[in-house]
C-alpha cells in the first residue's frame, strides 16, 4: 500500500504528518476477561443477545454474533469526560464538537511526593502520596520547545505493562496537583490526556477538585462551573514507551453517546516538522 502523507500548517509552521504511523493510547476492552479496574466496579461484561429461544452467538450455533454489553464507562478503561460530568442539567459529550485533528503535546514526568513540594492539593493529610506538579510540567513543556497546543498528553512514571490491568485504589496512583491543573488553565488547554483513572485522588471526599478547577469560569476550585465548556479529559491511556515525547495531531474517537462520558480511542498520527 502506497505511504499516505499531509502537510498541514498550525501556528504558521508546516508539518508533515504520516498517515501510516499511528499510536493508539487506549487500553483495549477485554470483556469478561482482565482489564483496569477503579474502585472495585464490575468488570465489563459481554454475553449472546437471547430472542425465541435463540442465544446469538456463532459458538452457540446462531448465524451470527449480537452481543450485548455492560460497562462501567469511568471505571473500566479509557475514557473522554466533559464538563457533565459535574453537572445534572449538562451537554453531553456527544454533542461537543472537535477538530478531526488535535495539535498536541506528549510529555513524560515523574511524580513527587507531596510533602517535599510547595504545590497544593485540596485534601489534607496526604503527604506520603505522589502527585504532578505545575513545576515539572512547565520544565517538560519548555524543553520540548513547543508552546502551542490544544491538547496535552501525559505519561507518568514509572511506565509499564501493568497498566493495562492494575485495580485501583489498592494500587496507588499519582493525581495533579491544583496549581498544575491551574497552569493548564492558564495556557488555555483544551483537551488533557493521562494515563492514571483520574485527575484527582481516588478519595477526595467526594469534591473532584481538580476536575472543578479545569471546568471552572475562574480557574478556581469554588468557582462557578462553565457548562458551555468544551474542554475534556481522557482518562486510563496507555502509552507504549516506544512512543517518543514530542508534538502530535491526536484523532481522538469518540461515540456519540448523550452521556457526561463515553468510552474513546485517542490515536496519535506521527508528525514531522518541516519549517
Amino acid at each position: 500500500m502506497k505511504k499516505i502523507n499531509s502537510v498541514i500548517i498550525y501556528n504558521n509552521k508546516k508539518f508533515e504528518l504520516d498517515l501510516d504511523k499511528q499510536h493508539d493510547i487506549s487500553i483495549p476492552v477485554n470483556f469478561n476477561n482482565t482489564q483496569p479496574n477503579f474502585y472495585g466496579s464490575e468488570i465489563a461484561k459481554m454475553k449472546p443477545f437471547h430472542s425465541d429461544n435463540v442465544s446469538w452467538s456463532v459458538i452457540d450455533g446462531a448465524s451470527c454474533n449480537v452481543p450485548e454489553i455492560t460497562m462501567n464507562i469511568h471505571c473500566n478503561g479509557t475514557h473522554t469526560e466533559c464538563v457533565g460530568h459535574l453537572l445534572s442539567n449538562y451537554k453531553s459529550i456527544g454533542s461537543i464538537s472537535n477538530d478531526i485533528l488535535i495539535p498536541s503535546l506528549l510529555i513524560t514526568v515523574k511524580p513527587s511526593k507531596i510533602k517535599n513540594s510547595n504545590e497544593k492539593y485540596h485534601k489534607d493529610n496526604i503527604k506520603d502520596e505522589l502527585f504532578i506538579t505545575s513545576k515539572t510540567i512547565k520544565k517538560e513543556i519548555l524543553n520540548s520547545g513547543f508552546d502551542k497546543f490544544s491538547g496535552l498528553i501525559i505519561r507518568t512514571l514509572p511506565n509499564t505493562k501493568l497498566k493495562l490491568n492494575s485495580r485501583y485504589p489498592k494500587k496507588k496512583y499519582p493525581f495533579l496537583s491544583n496549581d498544575a491543573v491551574k497552569f493548564l488553565n492558564e495556557i488555555g488547554l483544551v483537551h488533557l490526556f493521562i494515563d492514571t483513572p483520574s485527575i484527582d485522588r481516588y478519595n477526595d471526599d467526594g469534591i473532584l477538585g481538580n476536575h472543578r478547577i479545569f471546568w471552572s469560569k475562574n480557574n478556581d476550585i469554588n468557582s462557578e462551573l462553565n457548562s458551555c465548556s468544551i474542554k475534556t479529559i481522557t482518562e486510563f491511556c496507555y502509552i507504549n514507551n516506544k512512543i517518543k515525547d514530542g508534538f502530535y495531531f491526536v484523532n481522538l474517537q469518540i461515540p456519540n453517546f448523550k452521556l457526561d462520558a463515553a468510552p474513546s480511542r485517542p490515536i496519535l498520527v506521527k508528525t514531522k516538522f518541516l519549517e
